[in-house]
Protein backbone atom coordinates (compact mmCIF):
# COMPACT_ATOMS: atom_id res chain seq x y z
CA UNK A 1 0.00 0.00 0.00
CA UNK A 2 1.59 3.52 -0.80
CA UNK A 3 1.37 5.08 2.21
CA UNK A 4 2.01 8.37 0.86
CA UNK A 5 -0.18 8.86 -2.10
CA UNK A 6 -3.06 7.35 0.25
CA UNK A 7 -2.40 10.97 2.43
CA UNK A 8 -2.23 12.72 -0.41
CA UNK A 9 -5.95 11.47 -1.33
CA UNK A 10 -7.21 12.67 1.91
CA UNK A 11 -5.60 15.60 2.37
CA UNK A 12 -6.90 16.46 -0.75
CA UNK A 13 -10.49 15.25 -0.02
CA UNK A 14 -10.04 16.88 3.37
CA UNK A 15 -9.62 20.50 1.28
CA UNK A 16 -12.30 20.02 -0.79
CA UNK A 17 -14.55 18.52 2.14
CA UNK A 18 -13.72 21.46 4.60
CA UNK A 19 -14.39 24.57 1.41
CA UNK A 20 -17.47 23.56 0.68
CA UNK A 21 -20.36 24.60 2.81
CA UNK A 22 -21.39 23.76 6.06
CA UNK A 23 -21.67 20.41 8.15
CA UNK A 24 -25.54 20.41 8.35
CA UNK A 25 -25.80 21.04 4.46
CA UNK A 26 -24.05 18.12 3.17
CA UNK A 27 -26.13 14.51 2.57
CA UNK A 28 -25.15 11.14 3.34
CA UNK A 29 -23.11 10.00 6.09
CA UNK A 30 -23.80 8.61 8.57
CA UNK A 31 -27.18 6.70 8.18
CA UNK A 32 -26.61 4.60 11.13
CA UNK A 33 -24.88 5.22 14.65
CA UNK A 34 -21.51 5.15 14.76
CA UNK A 35 -19.32 3.25 17.52
CA UNK A 36 -16.49 5.24 18.70
CA UNK A 37 -13.44 3.09 20.51
CA UNK A 38 -12.27 4.70 23.76
CA UNK A 39 -9.13 2.60 24.74
CA UNK A 40 -9.46 3.89 28.80
CA UNK A 41 -12.40 2.89 31.13
CA UNK A 42 -15.15 5.34 31.60
CA UNK A 43 -14.44 8.41 34.41
CA UNK A 44 -11.06 9.48 33.50
CA UNK A 45 -10.42 12.68 31.45
CA UNK A 46 -10.10 11.25 28.26
CA UNK A 47 -13.26 8.88 28.27
CA UNK A 48 -15.83 12.48 29.66
CA UNK A 49 -14.05 14.50 27.05
CA UNK A 50 -14.68 12.33 24.66
CA UNK A 51 -18.57 12.03 25.56
CA UNK A 52 -18.48 16.30 25.42
CA UNK A 53 -17.55 15.73 21.80
CA UNK A 54 -19.63 12.49 20.63
CA UNK A 55 -22.71 14.20 22.30
CA UNK A 56 -22.36 17.23 20.06
CA UNK A 57 -21.04 15.49 16.73
CA UNK A 58 -23.99 13.18 17.25
CA UNK A 59 -26.38 16.19 17.21
CA UNK A 60 -24.81 17.66 14.31
CA UNK A 61 -24.90 14.79 12.36
CA UNK A 62 -28.46 13.70 13.15
CA UNK A 63 -26.91 10.19 14.73
CA UNK A 64 -25.79 8.83 18.02
CA UNK A 65 -21.92 8.44 18.25
CA UNK A 66 -21.56 5.87 20.94
CA UNK A 67 -18.40 5.40 23.15
CA UNK A 68 -17.48 1.68 23.70
CA UNK A 69 -14.55 1.89 26.37
CA UNK A 70 -12.20 -0.91 25.45
CA UNK A 71 -9.53 -0.25 28.23
CA UNK A 72 -5.93 -2.97 28.62
CA UNK A 73 -2.92 -3.48 28.00
CA UNK A 74 -2.30 0.46 27.88
CA UNK A 75 -4.50 1.05 25.30
CA UNK A 76 -3.60 -1.65 22.89
CA UNK A 77 -6.19 -3.53 23.08
CA UNK A 78 -8.78 -1.15 22.16
CA UNK A 79 -6.17 0.68 19.65
CA UNK A 80 -5.60 -2.84 18.01
CA UNK A 81 -9.37 -3.42 17.51
CA UNK A 82 -9.87 -0.40 16.12
CA UNK A 83 -6.78 -0.47 13.19
CA UNK A 84 -8.74 -3.86 12.45
CA UNK A 85 -12.52 -2.51 12.11
CA UNK A 86 -14.39 -2.23 9.14
CA UNK A 87 -13.59 1.05 6.87
CA UNK A 88 -16.93 2.05 5.99
CA UNK A 89 -16.97 4.83 8.73
CA UNK A 90 -18.96 3.37 11.76
CA UNK A 91 -16.30 2.32 13.70
CA UNK A 92 -14.30 5.43 14.92
CA UNK A 93 -11.39 5.81 17.38
CA UNK A 94 -10.82 8.35 20.57
CA UNK A 95 -7.42 8.50 22.27
CA UNK A 96 -4.93 10.22 24.16
CA UNK A 97 -1.02 10.90 23.14
CA UNK A 98 -0.95 7.42 24.95
CA UNK A 99 -1.37 6.54 20.83
CA UNK A 100 1.59 7.66 20.16
CA UNK A 101 3.47 6.92 23.31
CA UNK A 102 2.93 2.90 23.53
CA UNK A 103 4.75 1.40 20.54
CA UNK A 104 7.91 3.15 21.78
CA UNK A 105 8.17 1.94 25.22
CA UNK A 106 6.41 -1.16 24.12
CA UNK A 107 7.89 -3.49 21.56
CA UNK A 108 4.54 -5.76 21.53
CA UNK A 109 2.44 -2.74 20.42
CA UNK A 110 1.53 -4.25 17.14
CA UNK A 111 0.60 -0.90 15.52
CA UNK A 112 2.02 2.16 13.61
CA UNK A 113 0.85 5.01 14.83
CA UNK A 114 1.54 7.22 11.21
CA UNK A 115 0.02 4.51 8.92
CA UNK A 116 -2.59 2.31 11.03
CA UNK A 117 -5.14 5.13 11.57
CA UNK A 118 -5.95 8.40 9.69
CA UNK A 119 -5.78 11.33 11.89
CA UNK A 120 -9.66 13.24 11.12
CA UNK A 121 -8.72 15.96 13.97
CA UNK A 122 -7.28 17.30 17.22
CA UNK A 123 -9.92 17.98 19.63
CA UNK A 124 -8.12 19.82 22.79
CA UNK A 125 -5.13 19.45 24.42
CA UNK A 126 -4.20 19.46 28.00
CA UNK A 127 -1.41 19.56 30.68
CA UNK A 128 -1.90 16.82 33.89
CA UNK A 129 -1.83 17.70 37.23
CA UNK A 130 0.41 16.49 39.88
CA UNK A 131 -1.41 15.47 43.40
CA UNK A 132 -0.36 13.68 46.21
CA UNK A 133 -1.92 12.58 48.87
CA UNK A 134 -2.69 15.94 51.47
CA UNK A 135 -0.93 13.44 54.60
CA UNK A 136 2.52 13.45 52.72
CA UNK A 137 4.60 15.79 54.63
CA UNK A 138 4.81 18.19 51.49
CA UNK A 139 3.13 21.38 49.97
CA UNK A 140 5.47 21.46 46.70
CA UNK A 141 7.22 19.82 43.91
CA UNK A 142 10.58 20.32 44.75
CA UNK A 143 9.42 19.11 48.50
CA UNK A 144 8.10 15.75 47.15
CA UNK A 145 11.61 15.07 45.13
CA UNK A 146 13.47 16.25 48.17
CA UNK A 147 10.89 13.75 50.26
CA UNK A 148 11.22 11.05 47.70
CA UNK A 149 14.88 11.06 47.99
CA UNK A 150 15.23 10.60 51.29
CA UNK A 151 12.57 8.18 51.29
CA UNK A 152 13.89 5.76 48.43
CA UNK A 153 11.69 3.01 47.57
CA UNK A 154 8.81 3.83 49.78
CA UNK A 155 7.01 6.62 47.48
CA UNK A 156 4.49 5.33 45.34
CA UNK A 157 2.69 6.53 41.81
CA UNK A 158 0.08 5.48 40.19
CA UNK A 159 -1.14 5.30 36.27
CA UNK A 160 -3.29 3.85 33.99
CA UNK A 161 -1.25 1.08 33.33
CA UNK A 162 2.09 0.08 32.07
CA UNK A 163 2.68 2.17 28.70
CA UNK A 164 -0.01 4.89 29.33
CA UNK A 165 0.63 8.67 29.55
CA UNK A 166 1.14 9.15 33.02
CA UNK A 167 3.51 5.92 33.62
CA UNK A 168 5.79 7.41 31.37
CA UNK A 169 5.57 10.80 32.71
CA UNK A 170 6.02 9.47 36.11
CA UNK A 171 9.16 7.64 34.56
CA UNK A 172 10.50 10.27 32.95
CA UNK A 173 10.02 12.45 35.81
CA UNK A 174 11.57 9.67 37.69
CA UNK A 175 14.21 9.72 35.18
CA UNK A 176 15.24 13.45 35.17
CA UNK A 177 15.35 13.67 39.30
CA UNK A 178 17.26 10.21 40.26
CA UNK A 179 14.20 9.55 42.81
CA UNK A 180 12.78 6.10 42.71
CA UNK A 181 9.37 4.94 42.94
CA UNK A 182 7.30 2.43 42.88
CA UNK A 183 4.72 2.50 39.84
CA UNK A 184 1.39 1.35 40.64
CA UNK A 185 -1.02 0.42 36.90
CA UNK A 186 -4.66 1.05 37.96
CA UNK A 187 -7.35 0.36 34.98
CA UNK A 188 -7.92 4.16 34.80
CA UNK A 189 -6.01 7.25 36.41
CA UNK A 190 -9.37 8.28 37.85
CA UNK A 191 -9.05 5.23 40.21
CA UNK A 192 -5.56 5.90 41.17
CA UNK A 193 -6.88 9.54 41.76
CA UNK A 194 -9.22 7.95 44.09
CA UNK A 195 -6.55 6.12 46.09
CA UNK A 196 -4.63 9.06 46.56
CA UNK A 197 -7.83 11.26 48.25
CA UNK A 198 -8.32 7.54 50.04
CA UNK A 199 -4.71 7.68 51.36
CA UNK A 200 -3.70 4.68 49.37
CA UNK A 201 -1.54 6.14 47.05
CA UNK A 202 0.83 8.69 47.24
CA UNK A 203 0.99 10.49 43.63
CA UNK A 204 -0.82 10.44 40.42
CA UNK A 205 -0.84 12.90 37.49
CA UNK A 206 -4.70 13.96 35.95
CA UNK A 207 -6.55 15.90 34.20
CA UNK A 208 -10.00 15.36 36.17
CA UNK A 209 -8.88 16.85 39.51
CA UNK A 210 -10.63 19.73 40.31
CA UNK A 211 -13.38 18.38 42.68
CA UNK A 212 -10.81 16.71 44.70
CA UNK A 213 -8.43 19.86 44.85
CA UNK A 214 -11.46 21.77 45.95
CA UNK A 215 -12.61 19.75 48.80
CA UNK A 216 -8.95 18.93 50.19
CA UNK A 217 -9.03 15.48 48.83
CA UNK A 218 -5.45 15.79 47.32
CA UNK A 219 -2.74 18.30 47.33
CA UNK A 220 -1.97 19.91 43.72
CA UNK A 221 2.07 20.25 43.21
CA UNK A 222 2.19 21.11 39.50
CA UNK A 223 0.95 21.11 36.18
CA UNK A 224 2.81 19.44 33.46
CA UNK A 225 1.72 21.85 30.71
CA UNK A 226 4.07 24.79 29.48
CA UNK A 227 1.66 26.67 30.67
CA UNK A 228 -0.52 27.43 34.01
CA UNK A 229 -3.88 26.25 33.81
CA UNK A 230 -6.78 28.34 34.28
CA UNK A 231 -8.59 26.55 36.87
CA UNK A 232 -5.24 26.90 39.02
CA UNK A 233 -3.76 30.10 38.40
CA UNK A 234 -1.51 30.20 41.31
CA UNK A 235 -0.37 26.43 40.96
CA UNK A 236 3.25 26.62 38.91
CA UNK A 237 4.07 24.61 35.94
CA UNK A 238 6.50 21.54 36.31
CA UNK A 239 9.45 23.77 34.69
CA UNK A 240 8.32 26.72 37.09
CA UNK A 241 9.02 24.59 40.19
CA UNK A 242 12.64 23.93 39.56
CA UNK A 243 12.63 21.24 36.93
CA UNK A 244 12.99 23.10 33.11
CA UNK A 245 12.67 20.90 30.06
CA UNK A 246 10.06 18.18 31.70
CA UNK A 247 6.45 18.51 30.18
CA UNK A 248 3.96 16.49 29.41
CA UNK A 249 0.89 18.25 27.08
CA UNK A 250 -1.36 15.63 25.96
CA UNK A 251 -4.42 15.64 23.31
CA UNK A 252 -7.91 14.66 22.24
CA UNK A 253 -7.84 13.40 19.01
CA UNK A 254 -10.31 11.19 16.82
CA UNK A 255 -9.27 9.05 14.40
CA UNK A 256 -10.71 6.51 11.57
CA UNK A 257 -8.93 3.30 10.16
CA UNK A 258 -7.16 3.69 7.15
CA UNK A 259 -9.43 2.86 4.29
CA UNK A 260 -12.46 4.63 5.53
CA UNK A 261 -13.62 6.78 2.53
CA UNK A 262 -12.12 10.17 2.14
CA UNK A 263 -15.52 12.30 1.80
CA UNK A 264 -16.32 10.40 5.21
CA UNK A 265 -13.18 11.95 6.88
CA UNK A 266 -13.76 15.19 5.49
CA UNK A 267 -16.83 15.36 6.82
CA UNK A 268 -15.92 14.18 9.97
CA UNK A 269 -12.93 16.62 10.53
CA UNK A 270 -15.38 19.28 9.67
CA UNK A 271 -18.08 18.86 12.04
CA UNK A 272 -15.14 18.21 14.87
CA UNK A 273 -13.74 22.09 13.40
CA UNK A 274 -17.12 23.37 14.22
CA UNK A 275 -17.91 21.91 17.36
CA UNK A 276 -14.53 23.09 18.77
CA UNK A 277 -15.29 26.09 18.51
CA UNK A 278 -18.62 26.65 20.34
CA UNK A 279 -18.76 27.72 23.46
CA UNK A 280 -20.75 25.50 25.47
CA UNK A 281 -17.96 22.89 24.19
CA UNK A 282 -15.54 24.94 25.03
CA UNK A 283 -16.67 25.48 28.41
CA UNK A 284 -16.91 21.84 29.01
CA UNK A 285 -13.64 21.04 27.95
CA UNK A 286 -12.26 24.11 30.01
CA UNK A 287 -14.01 22.61 33.16
CA UNK A 288 -11.75 19.15 32.29
CA UNK A 289 -8.36 21.05 31.98
CA UNK A 290 -8.38 20.86 28.53
CA UNK A 291 -7.82 23.20 25.77
CA UNK A 292 -9.68 23.17 22.27
CA UNK A 293 -7.93 23.19 19.19
CA UNK A 294 -9.56 24.70 16.36
CA UNK A 295 -6.52 24.57 14.17
CA UNK A 296 -6.17 23.28 10.26
CA UNK A 297 -7.28 20.22 9.64
CA UNK A 298 -3.72 17.90 9.34
CA UNK A 299 -3.13 19.32 13.20
CA UNK A 300 -3.22 16.29 14.52
CA UNK A 301 -0.97 14.17 12.11
CA UNK A 302 1.65 16.85 12.64
CA UNK A 303 1.09 16.24 16.83
CA UNK A 304 1.59 12.47 16.12
CA UNK A 305 4.54 12.77 14.18
CA UNK A 306 6.31 15.35 16.82
CA UNK A 307 5.16 13.05 20.19
CA UNK A 308 6.48 9.94 18.13
CA UNK A 309 10.07 11.70 17.51
CA UNK A 310 10.19 13.54 21.22
CA UNK A 311 9.20 10.42 23.01
CA UNK A 312 11.77 8.16 21.00
CA UNK A 313 14.96 10.75 21.90
CA UNK A 314 13.77 10.63 26.01
CA UNK A 315 13.36 7.19 26.10
CA UNK A 316 16.65 6.99 24.46
CA UNK A 317 18.47 9.78 26.41
CA UNK A 318 17.17 8.50 29.81
CA UNK A 319 17.38 4.43 28.94
CA UNK A 320 13.54 4.48 29.53
CA UNK A 321 11.83 1.08 29.38
CA UNK A 322 8.97 -0.53 30.53
CA UNK A 323 8.06 -4.21 31.53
Amino acid sequence: MNIVSTKKKYLIALCLGLAACGVQAQPGYPLKPVRVIVPFPAGGVTDIGARVVTERLGQLLGQPFVIENRPGAGTKLGTEVAVKAPKDGYTLYLSNASYAILPVVDPAASYDPEKDLVPVRTIATYGLSIVVNPALPVKSLGEFIDYARKHPGRVNYGSAGAGSGVHFAGEWLRQMTGITMTHIPYRSTSLAVQDVAGGRLDMTMDGAVKPYVDAGKVRLLAVTDTRRDPRFPDTPTVAEAGLPGYEQVSWLGLFAPVGTPAEVVARLSQAVGELVKEDAVRRRLADLGMSPVAGPADDLARRVGSDLRLYRRIAKETGLKFD
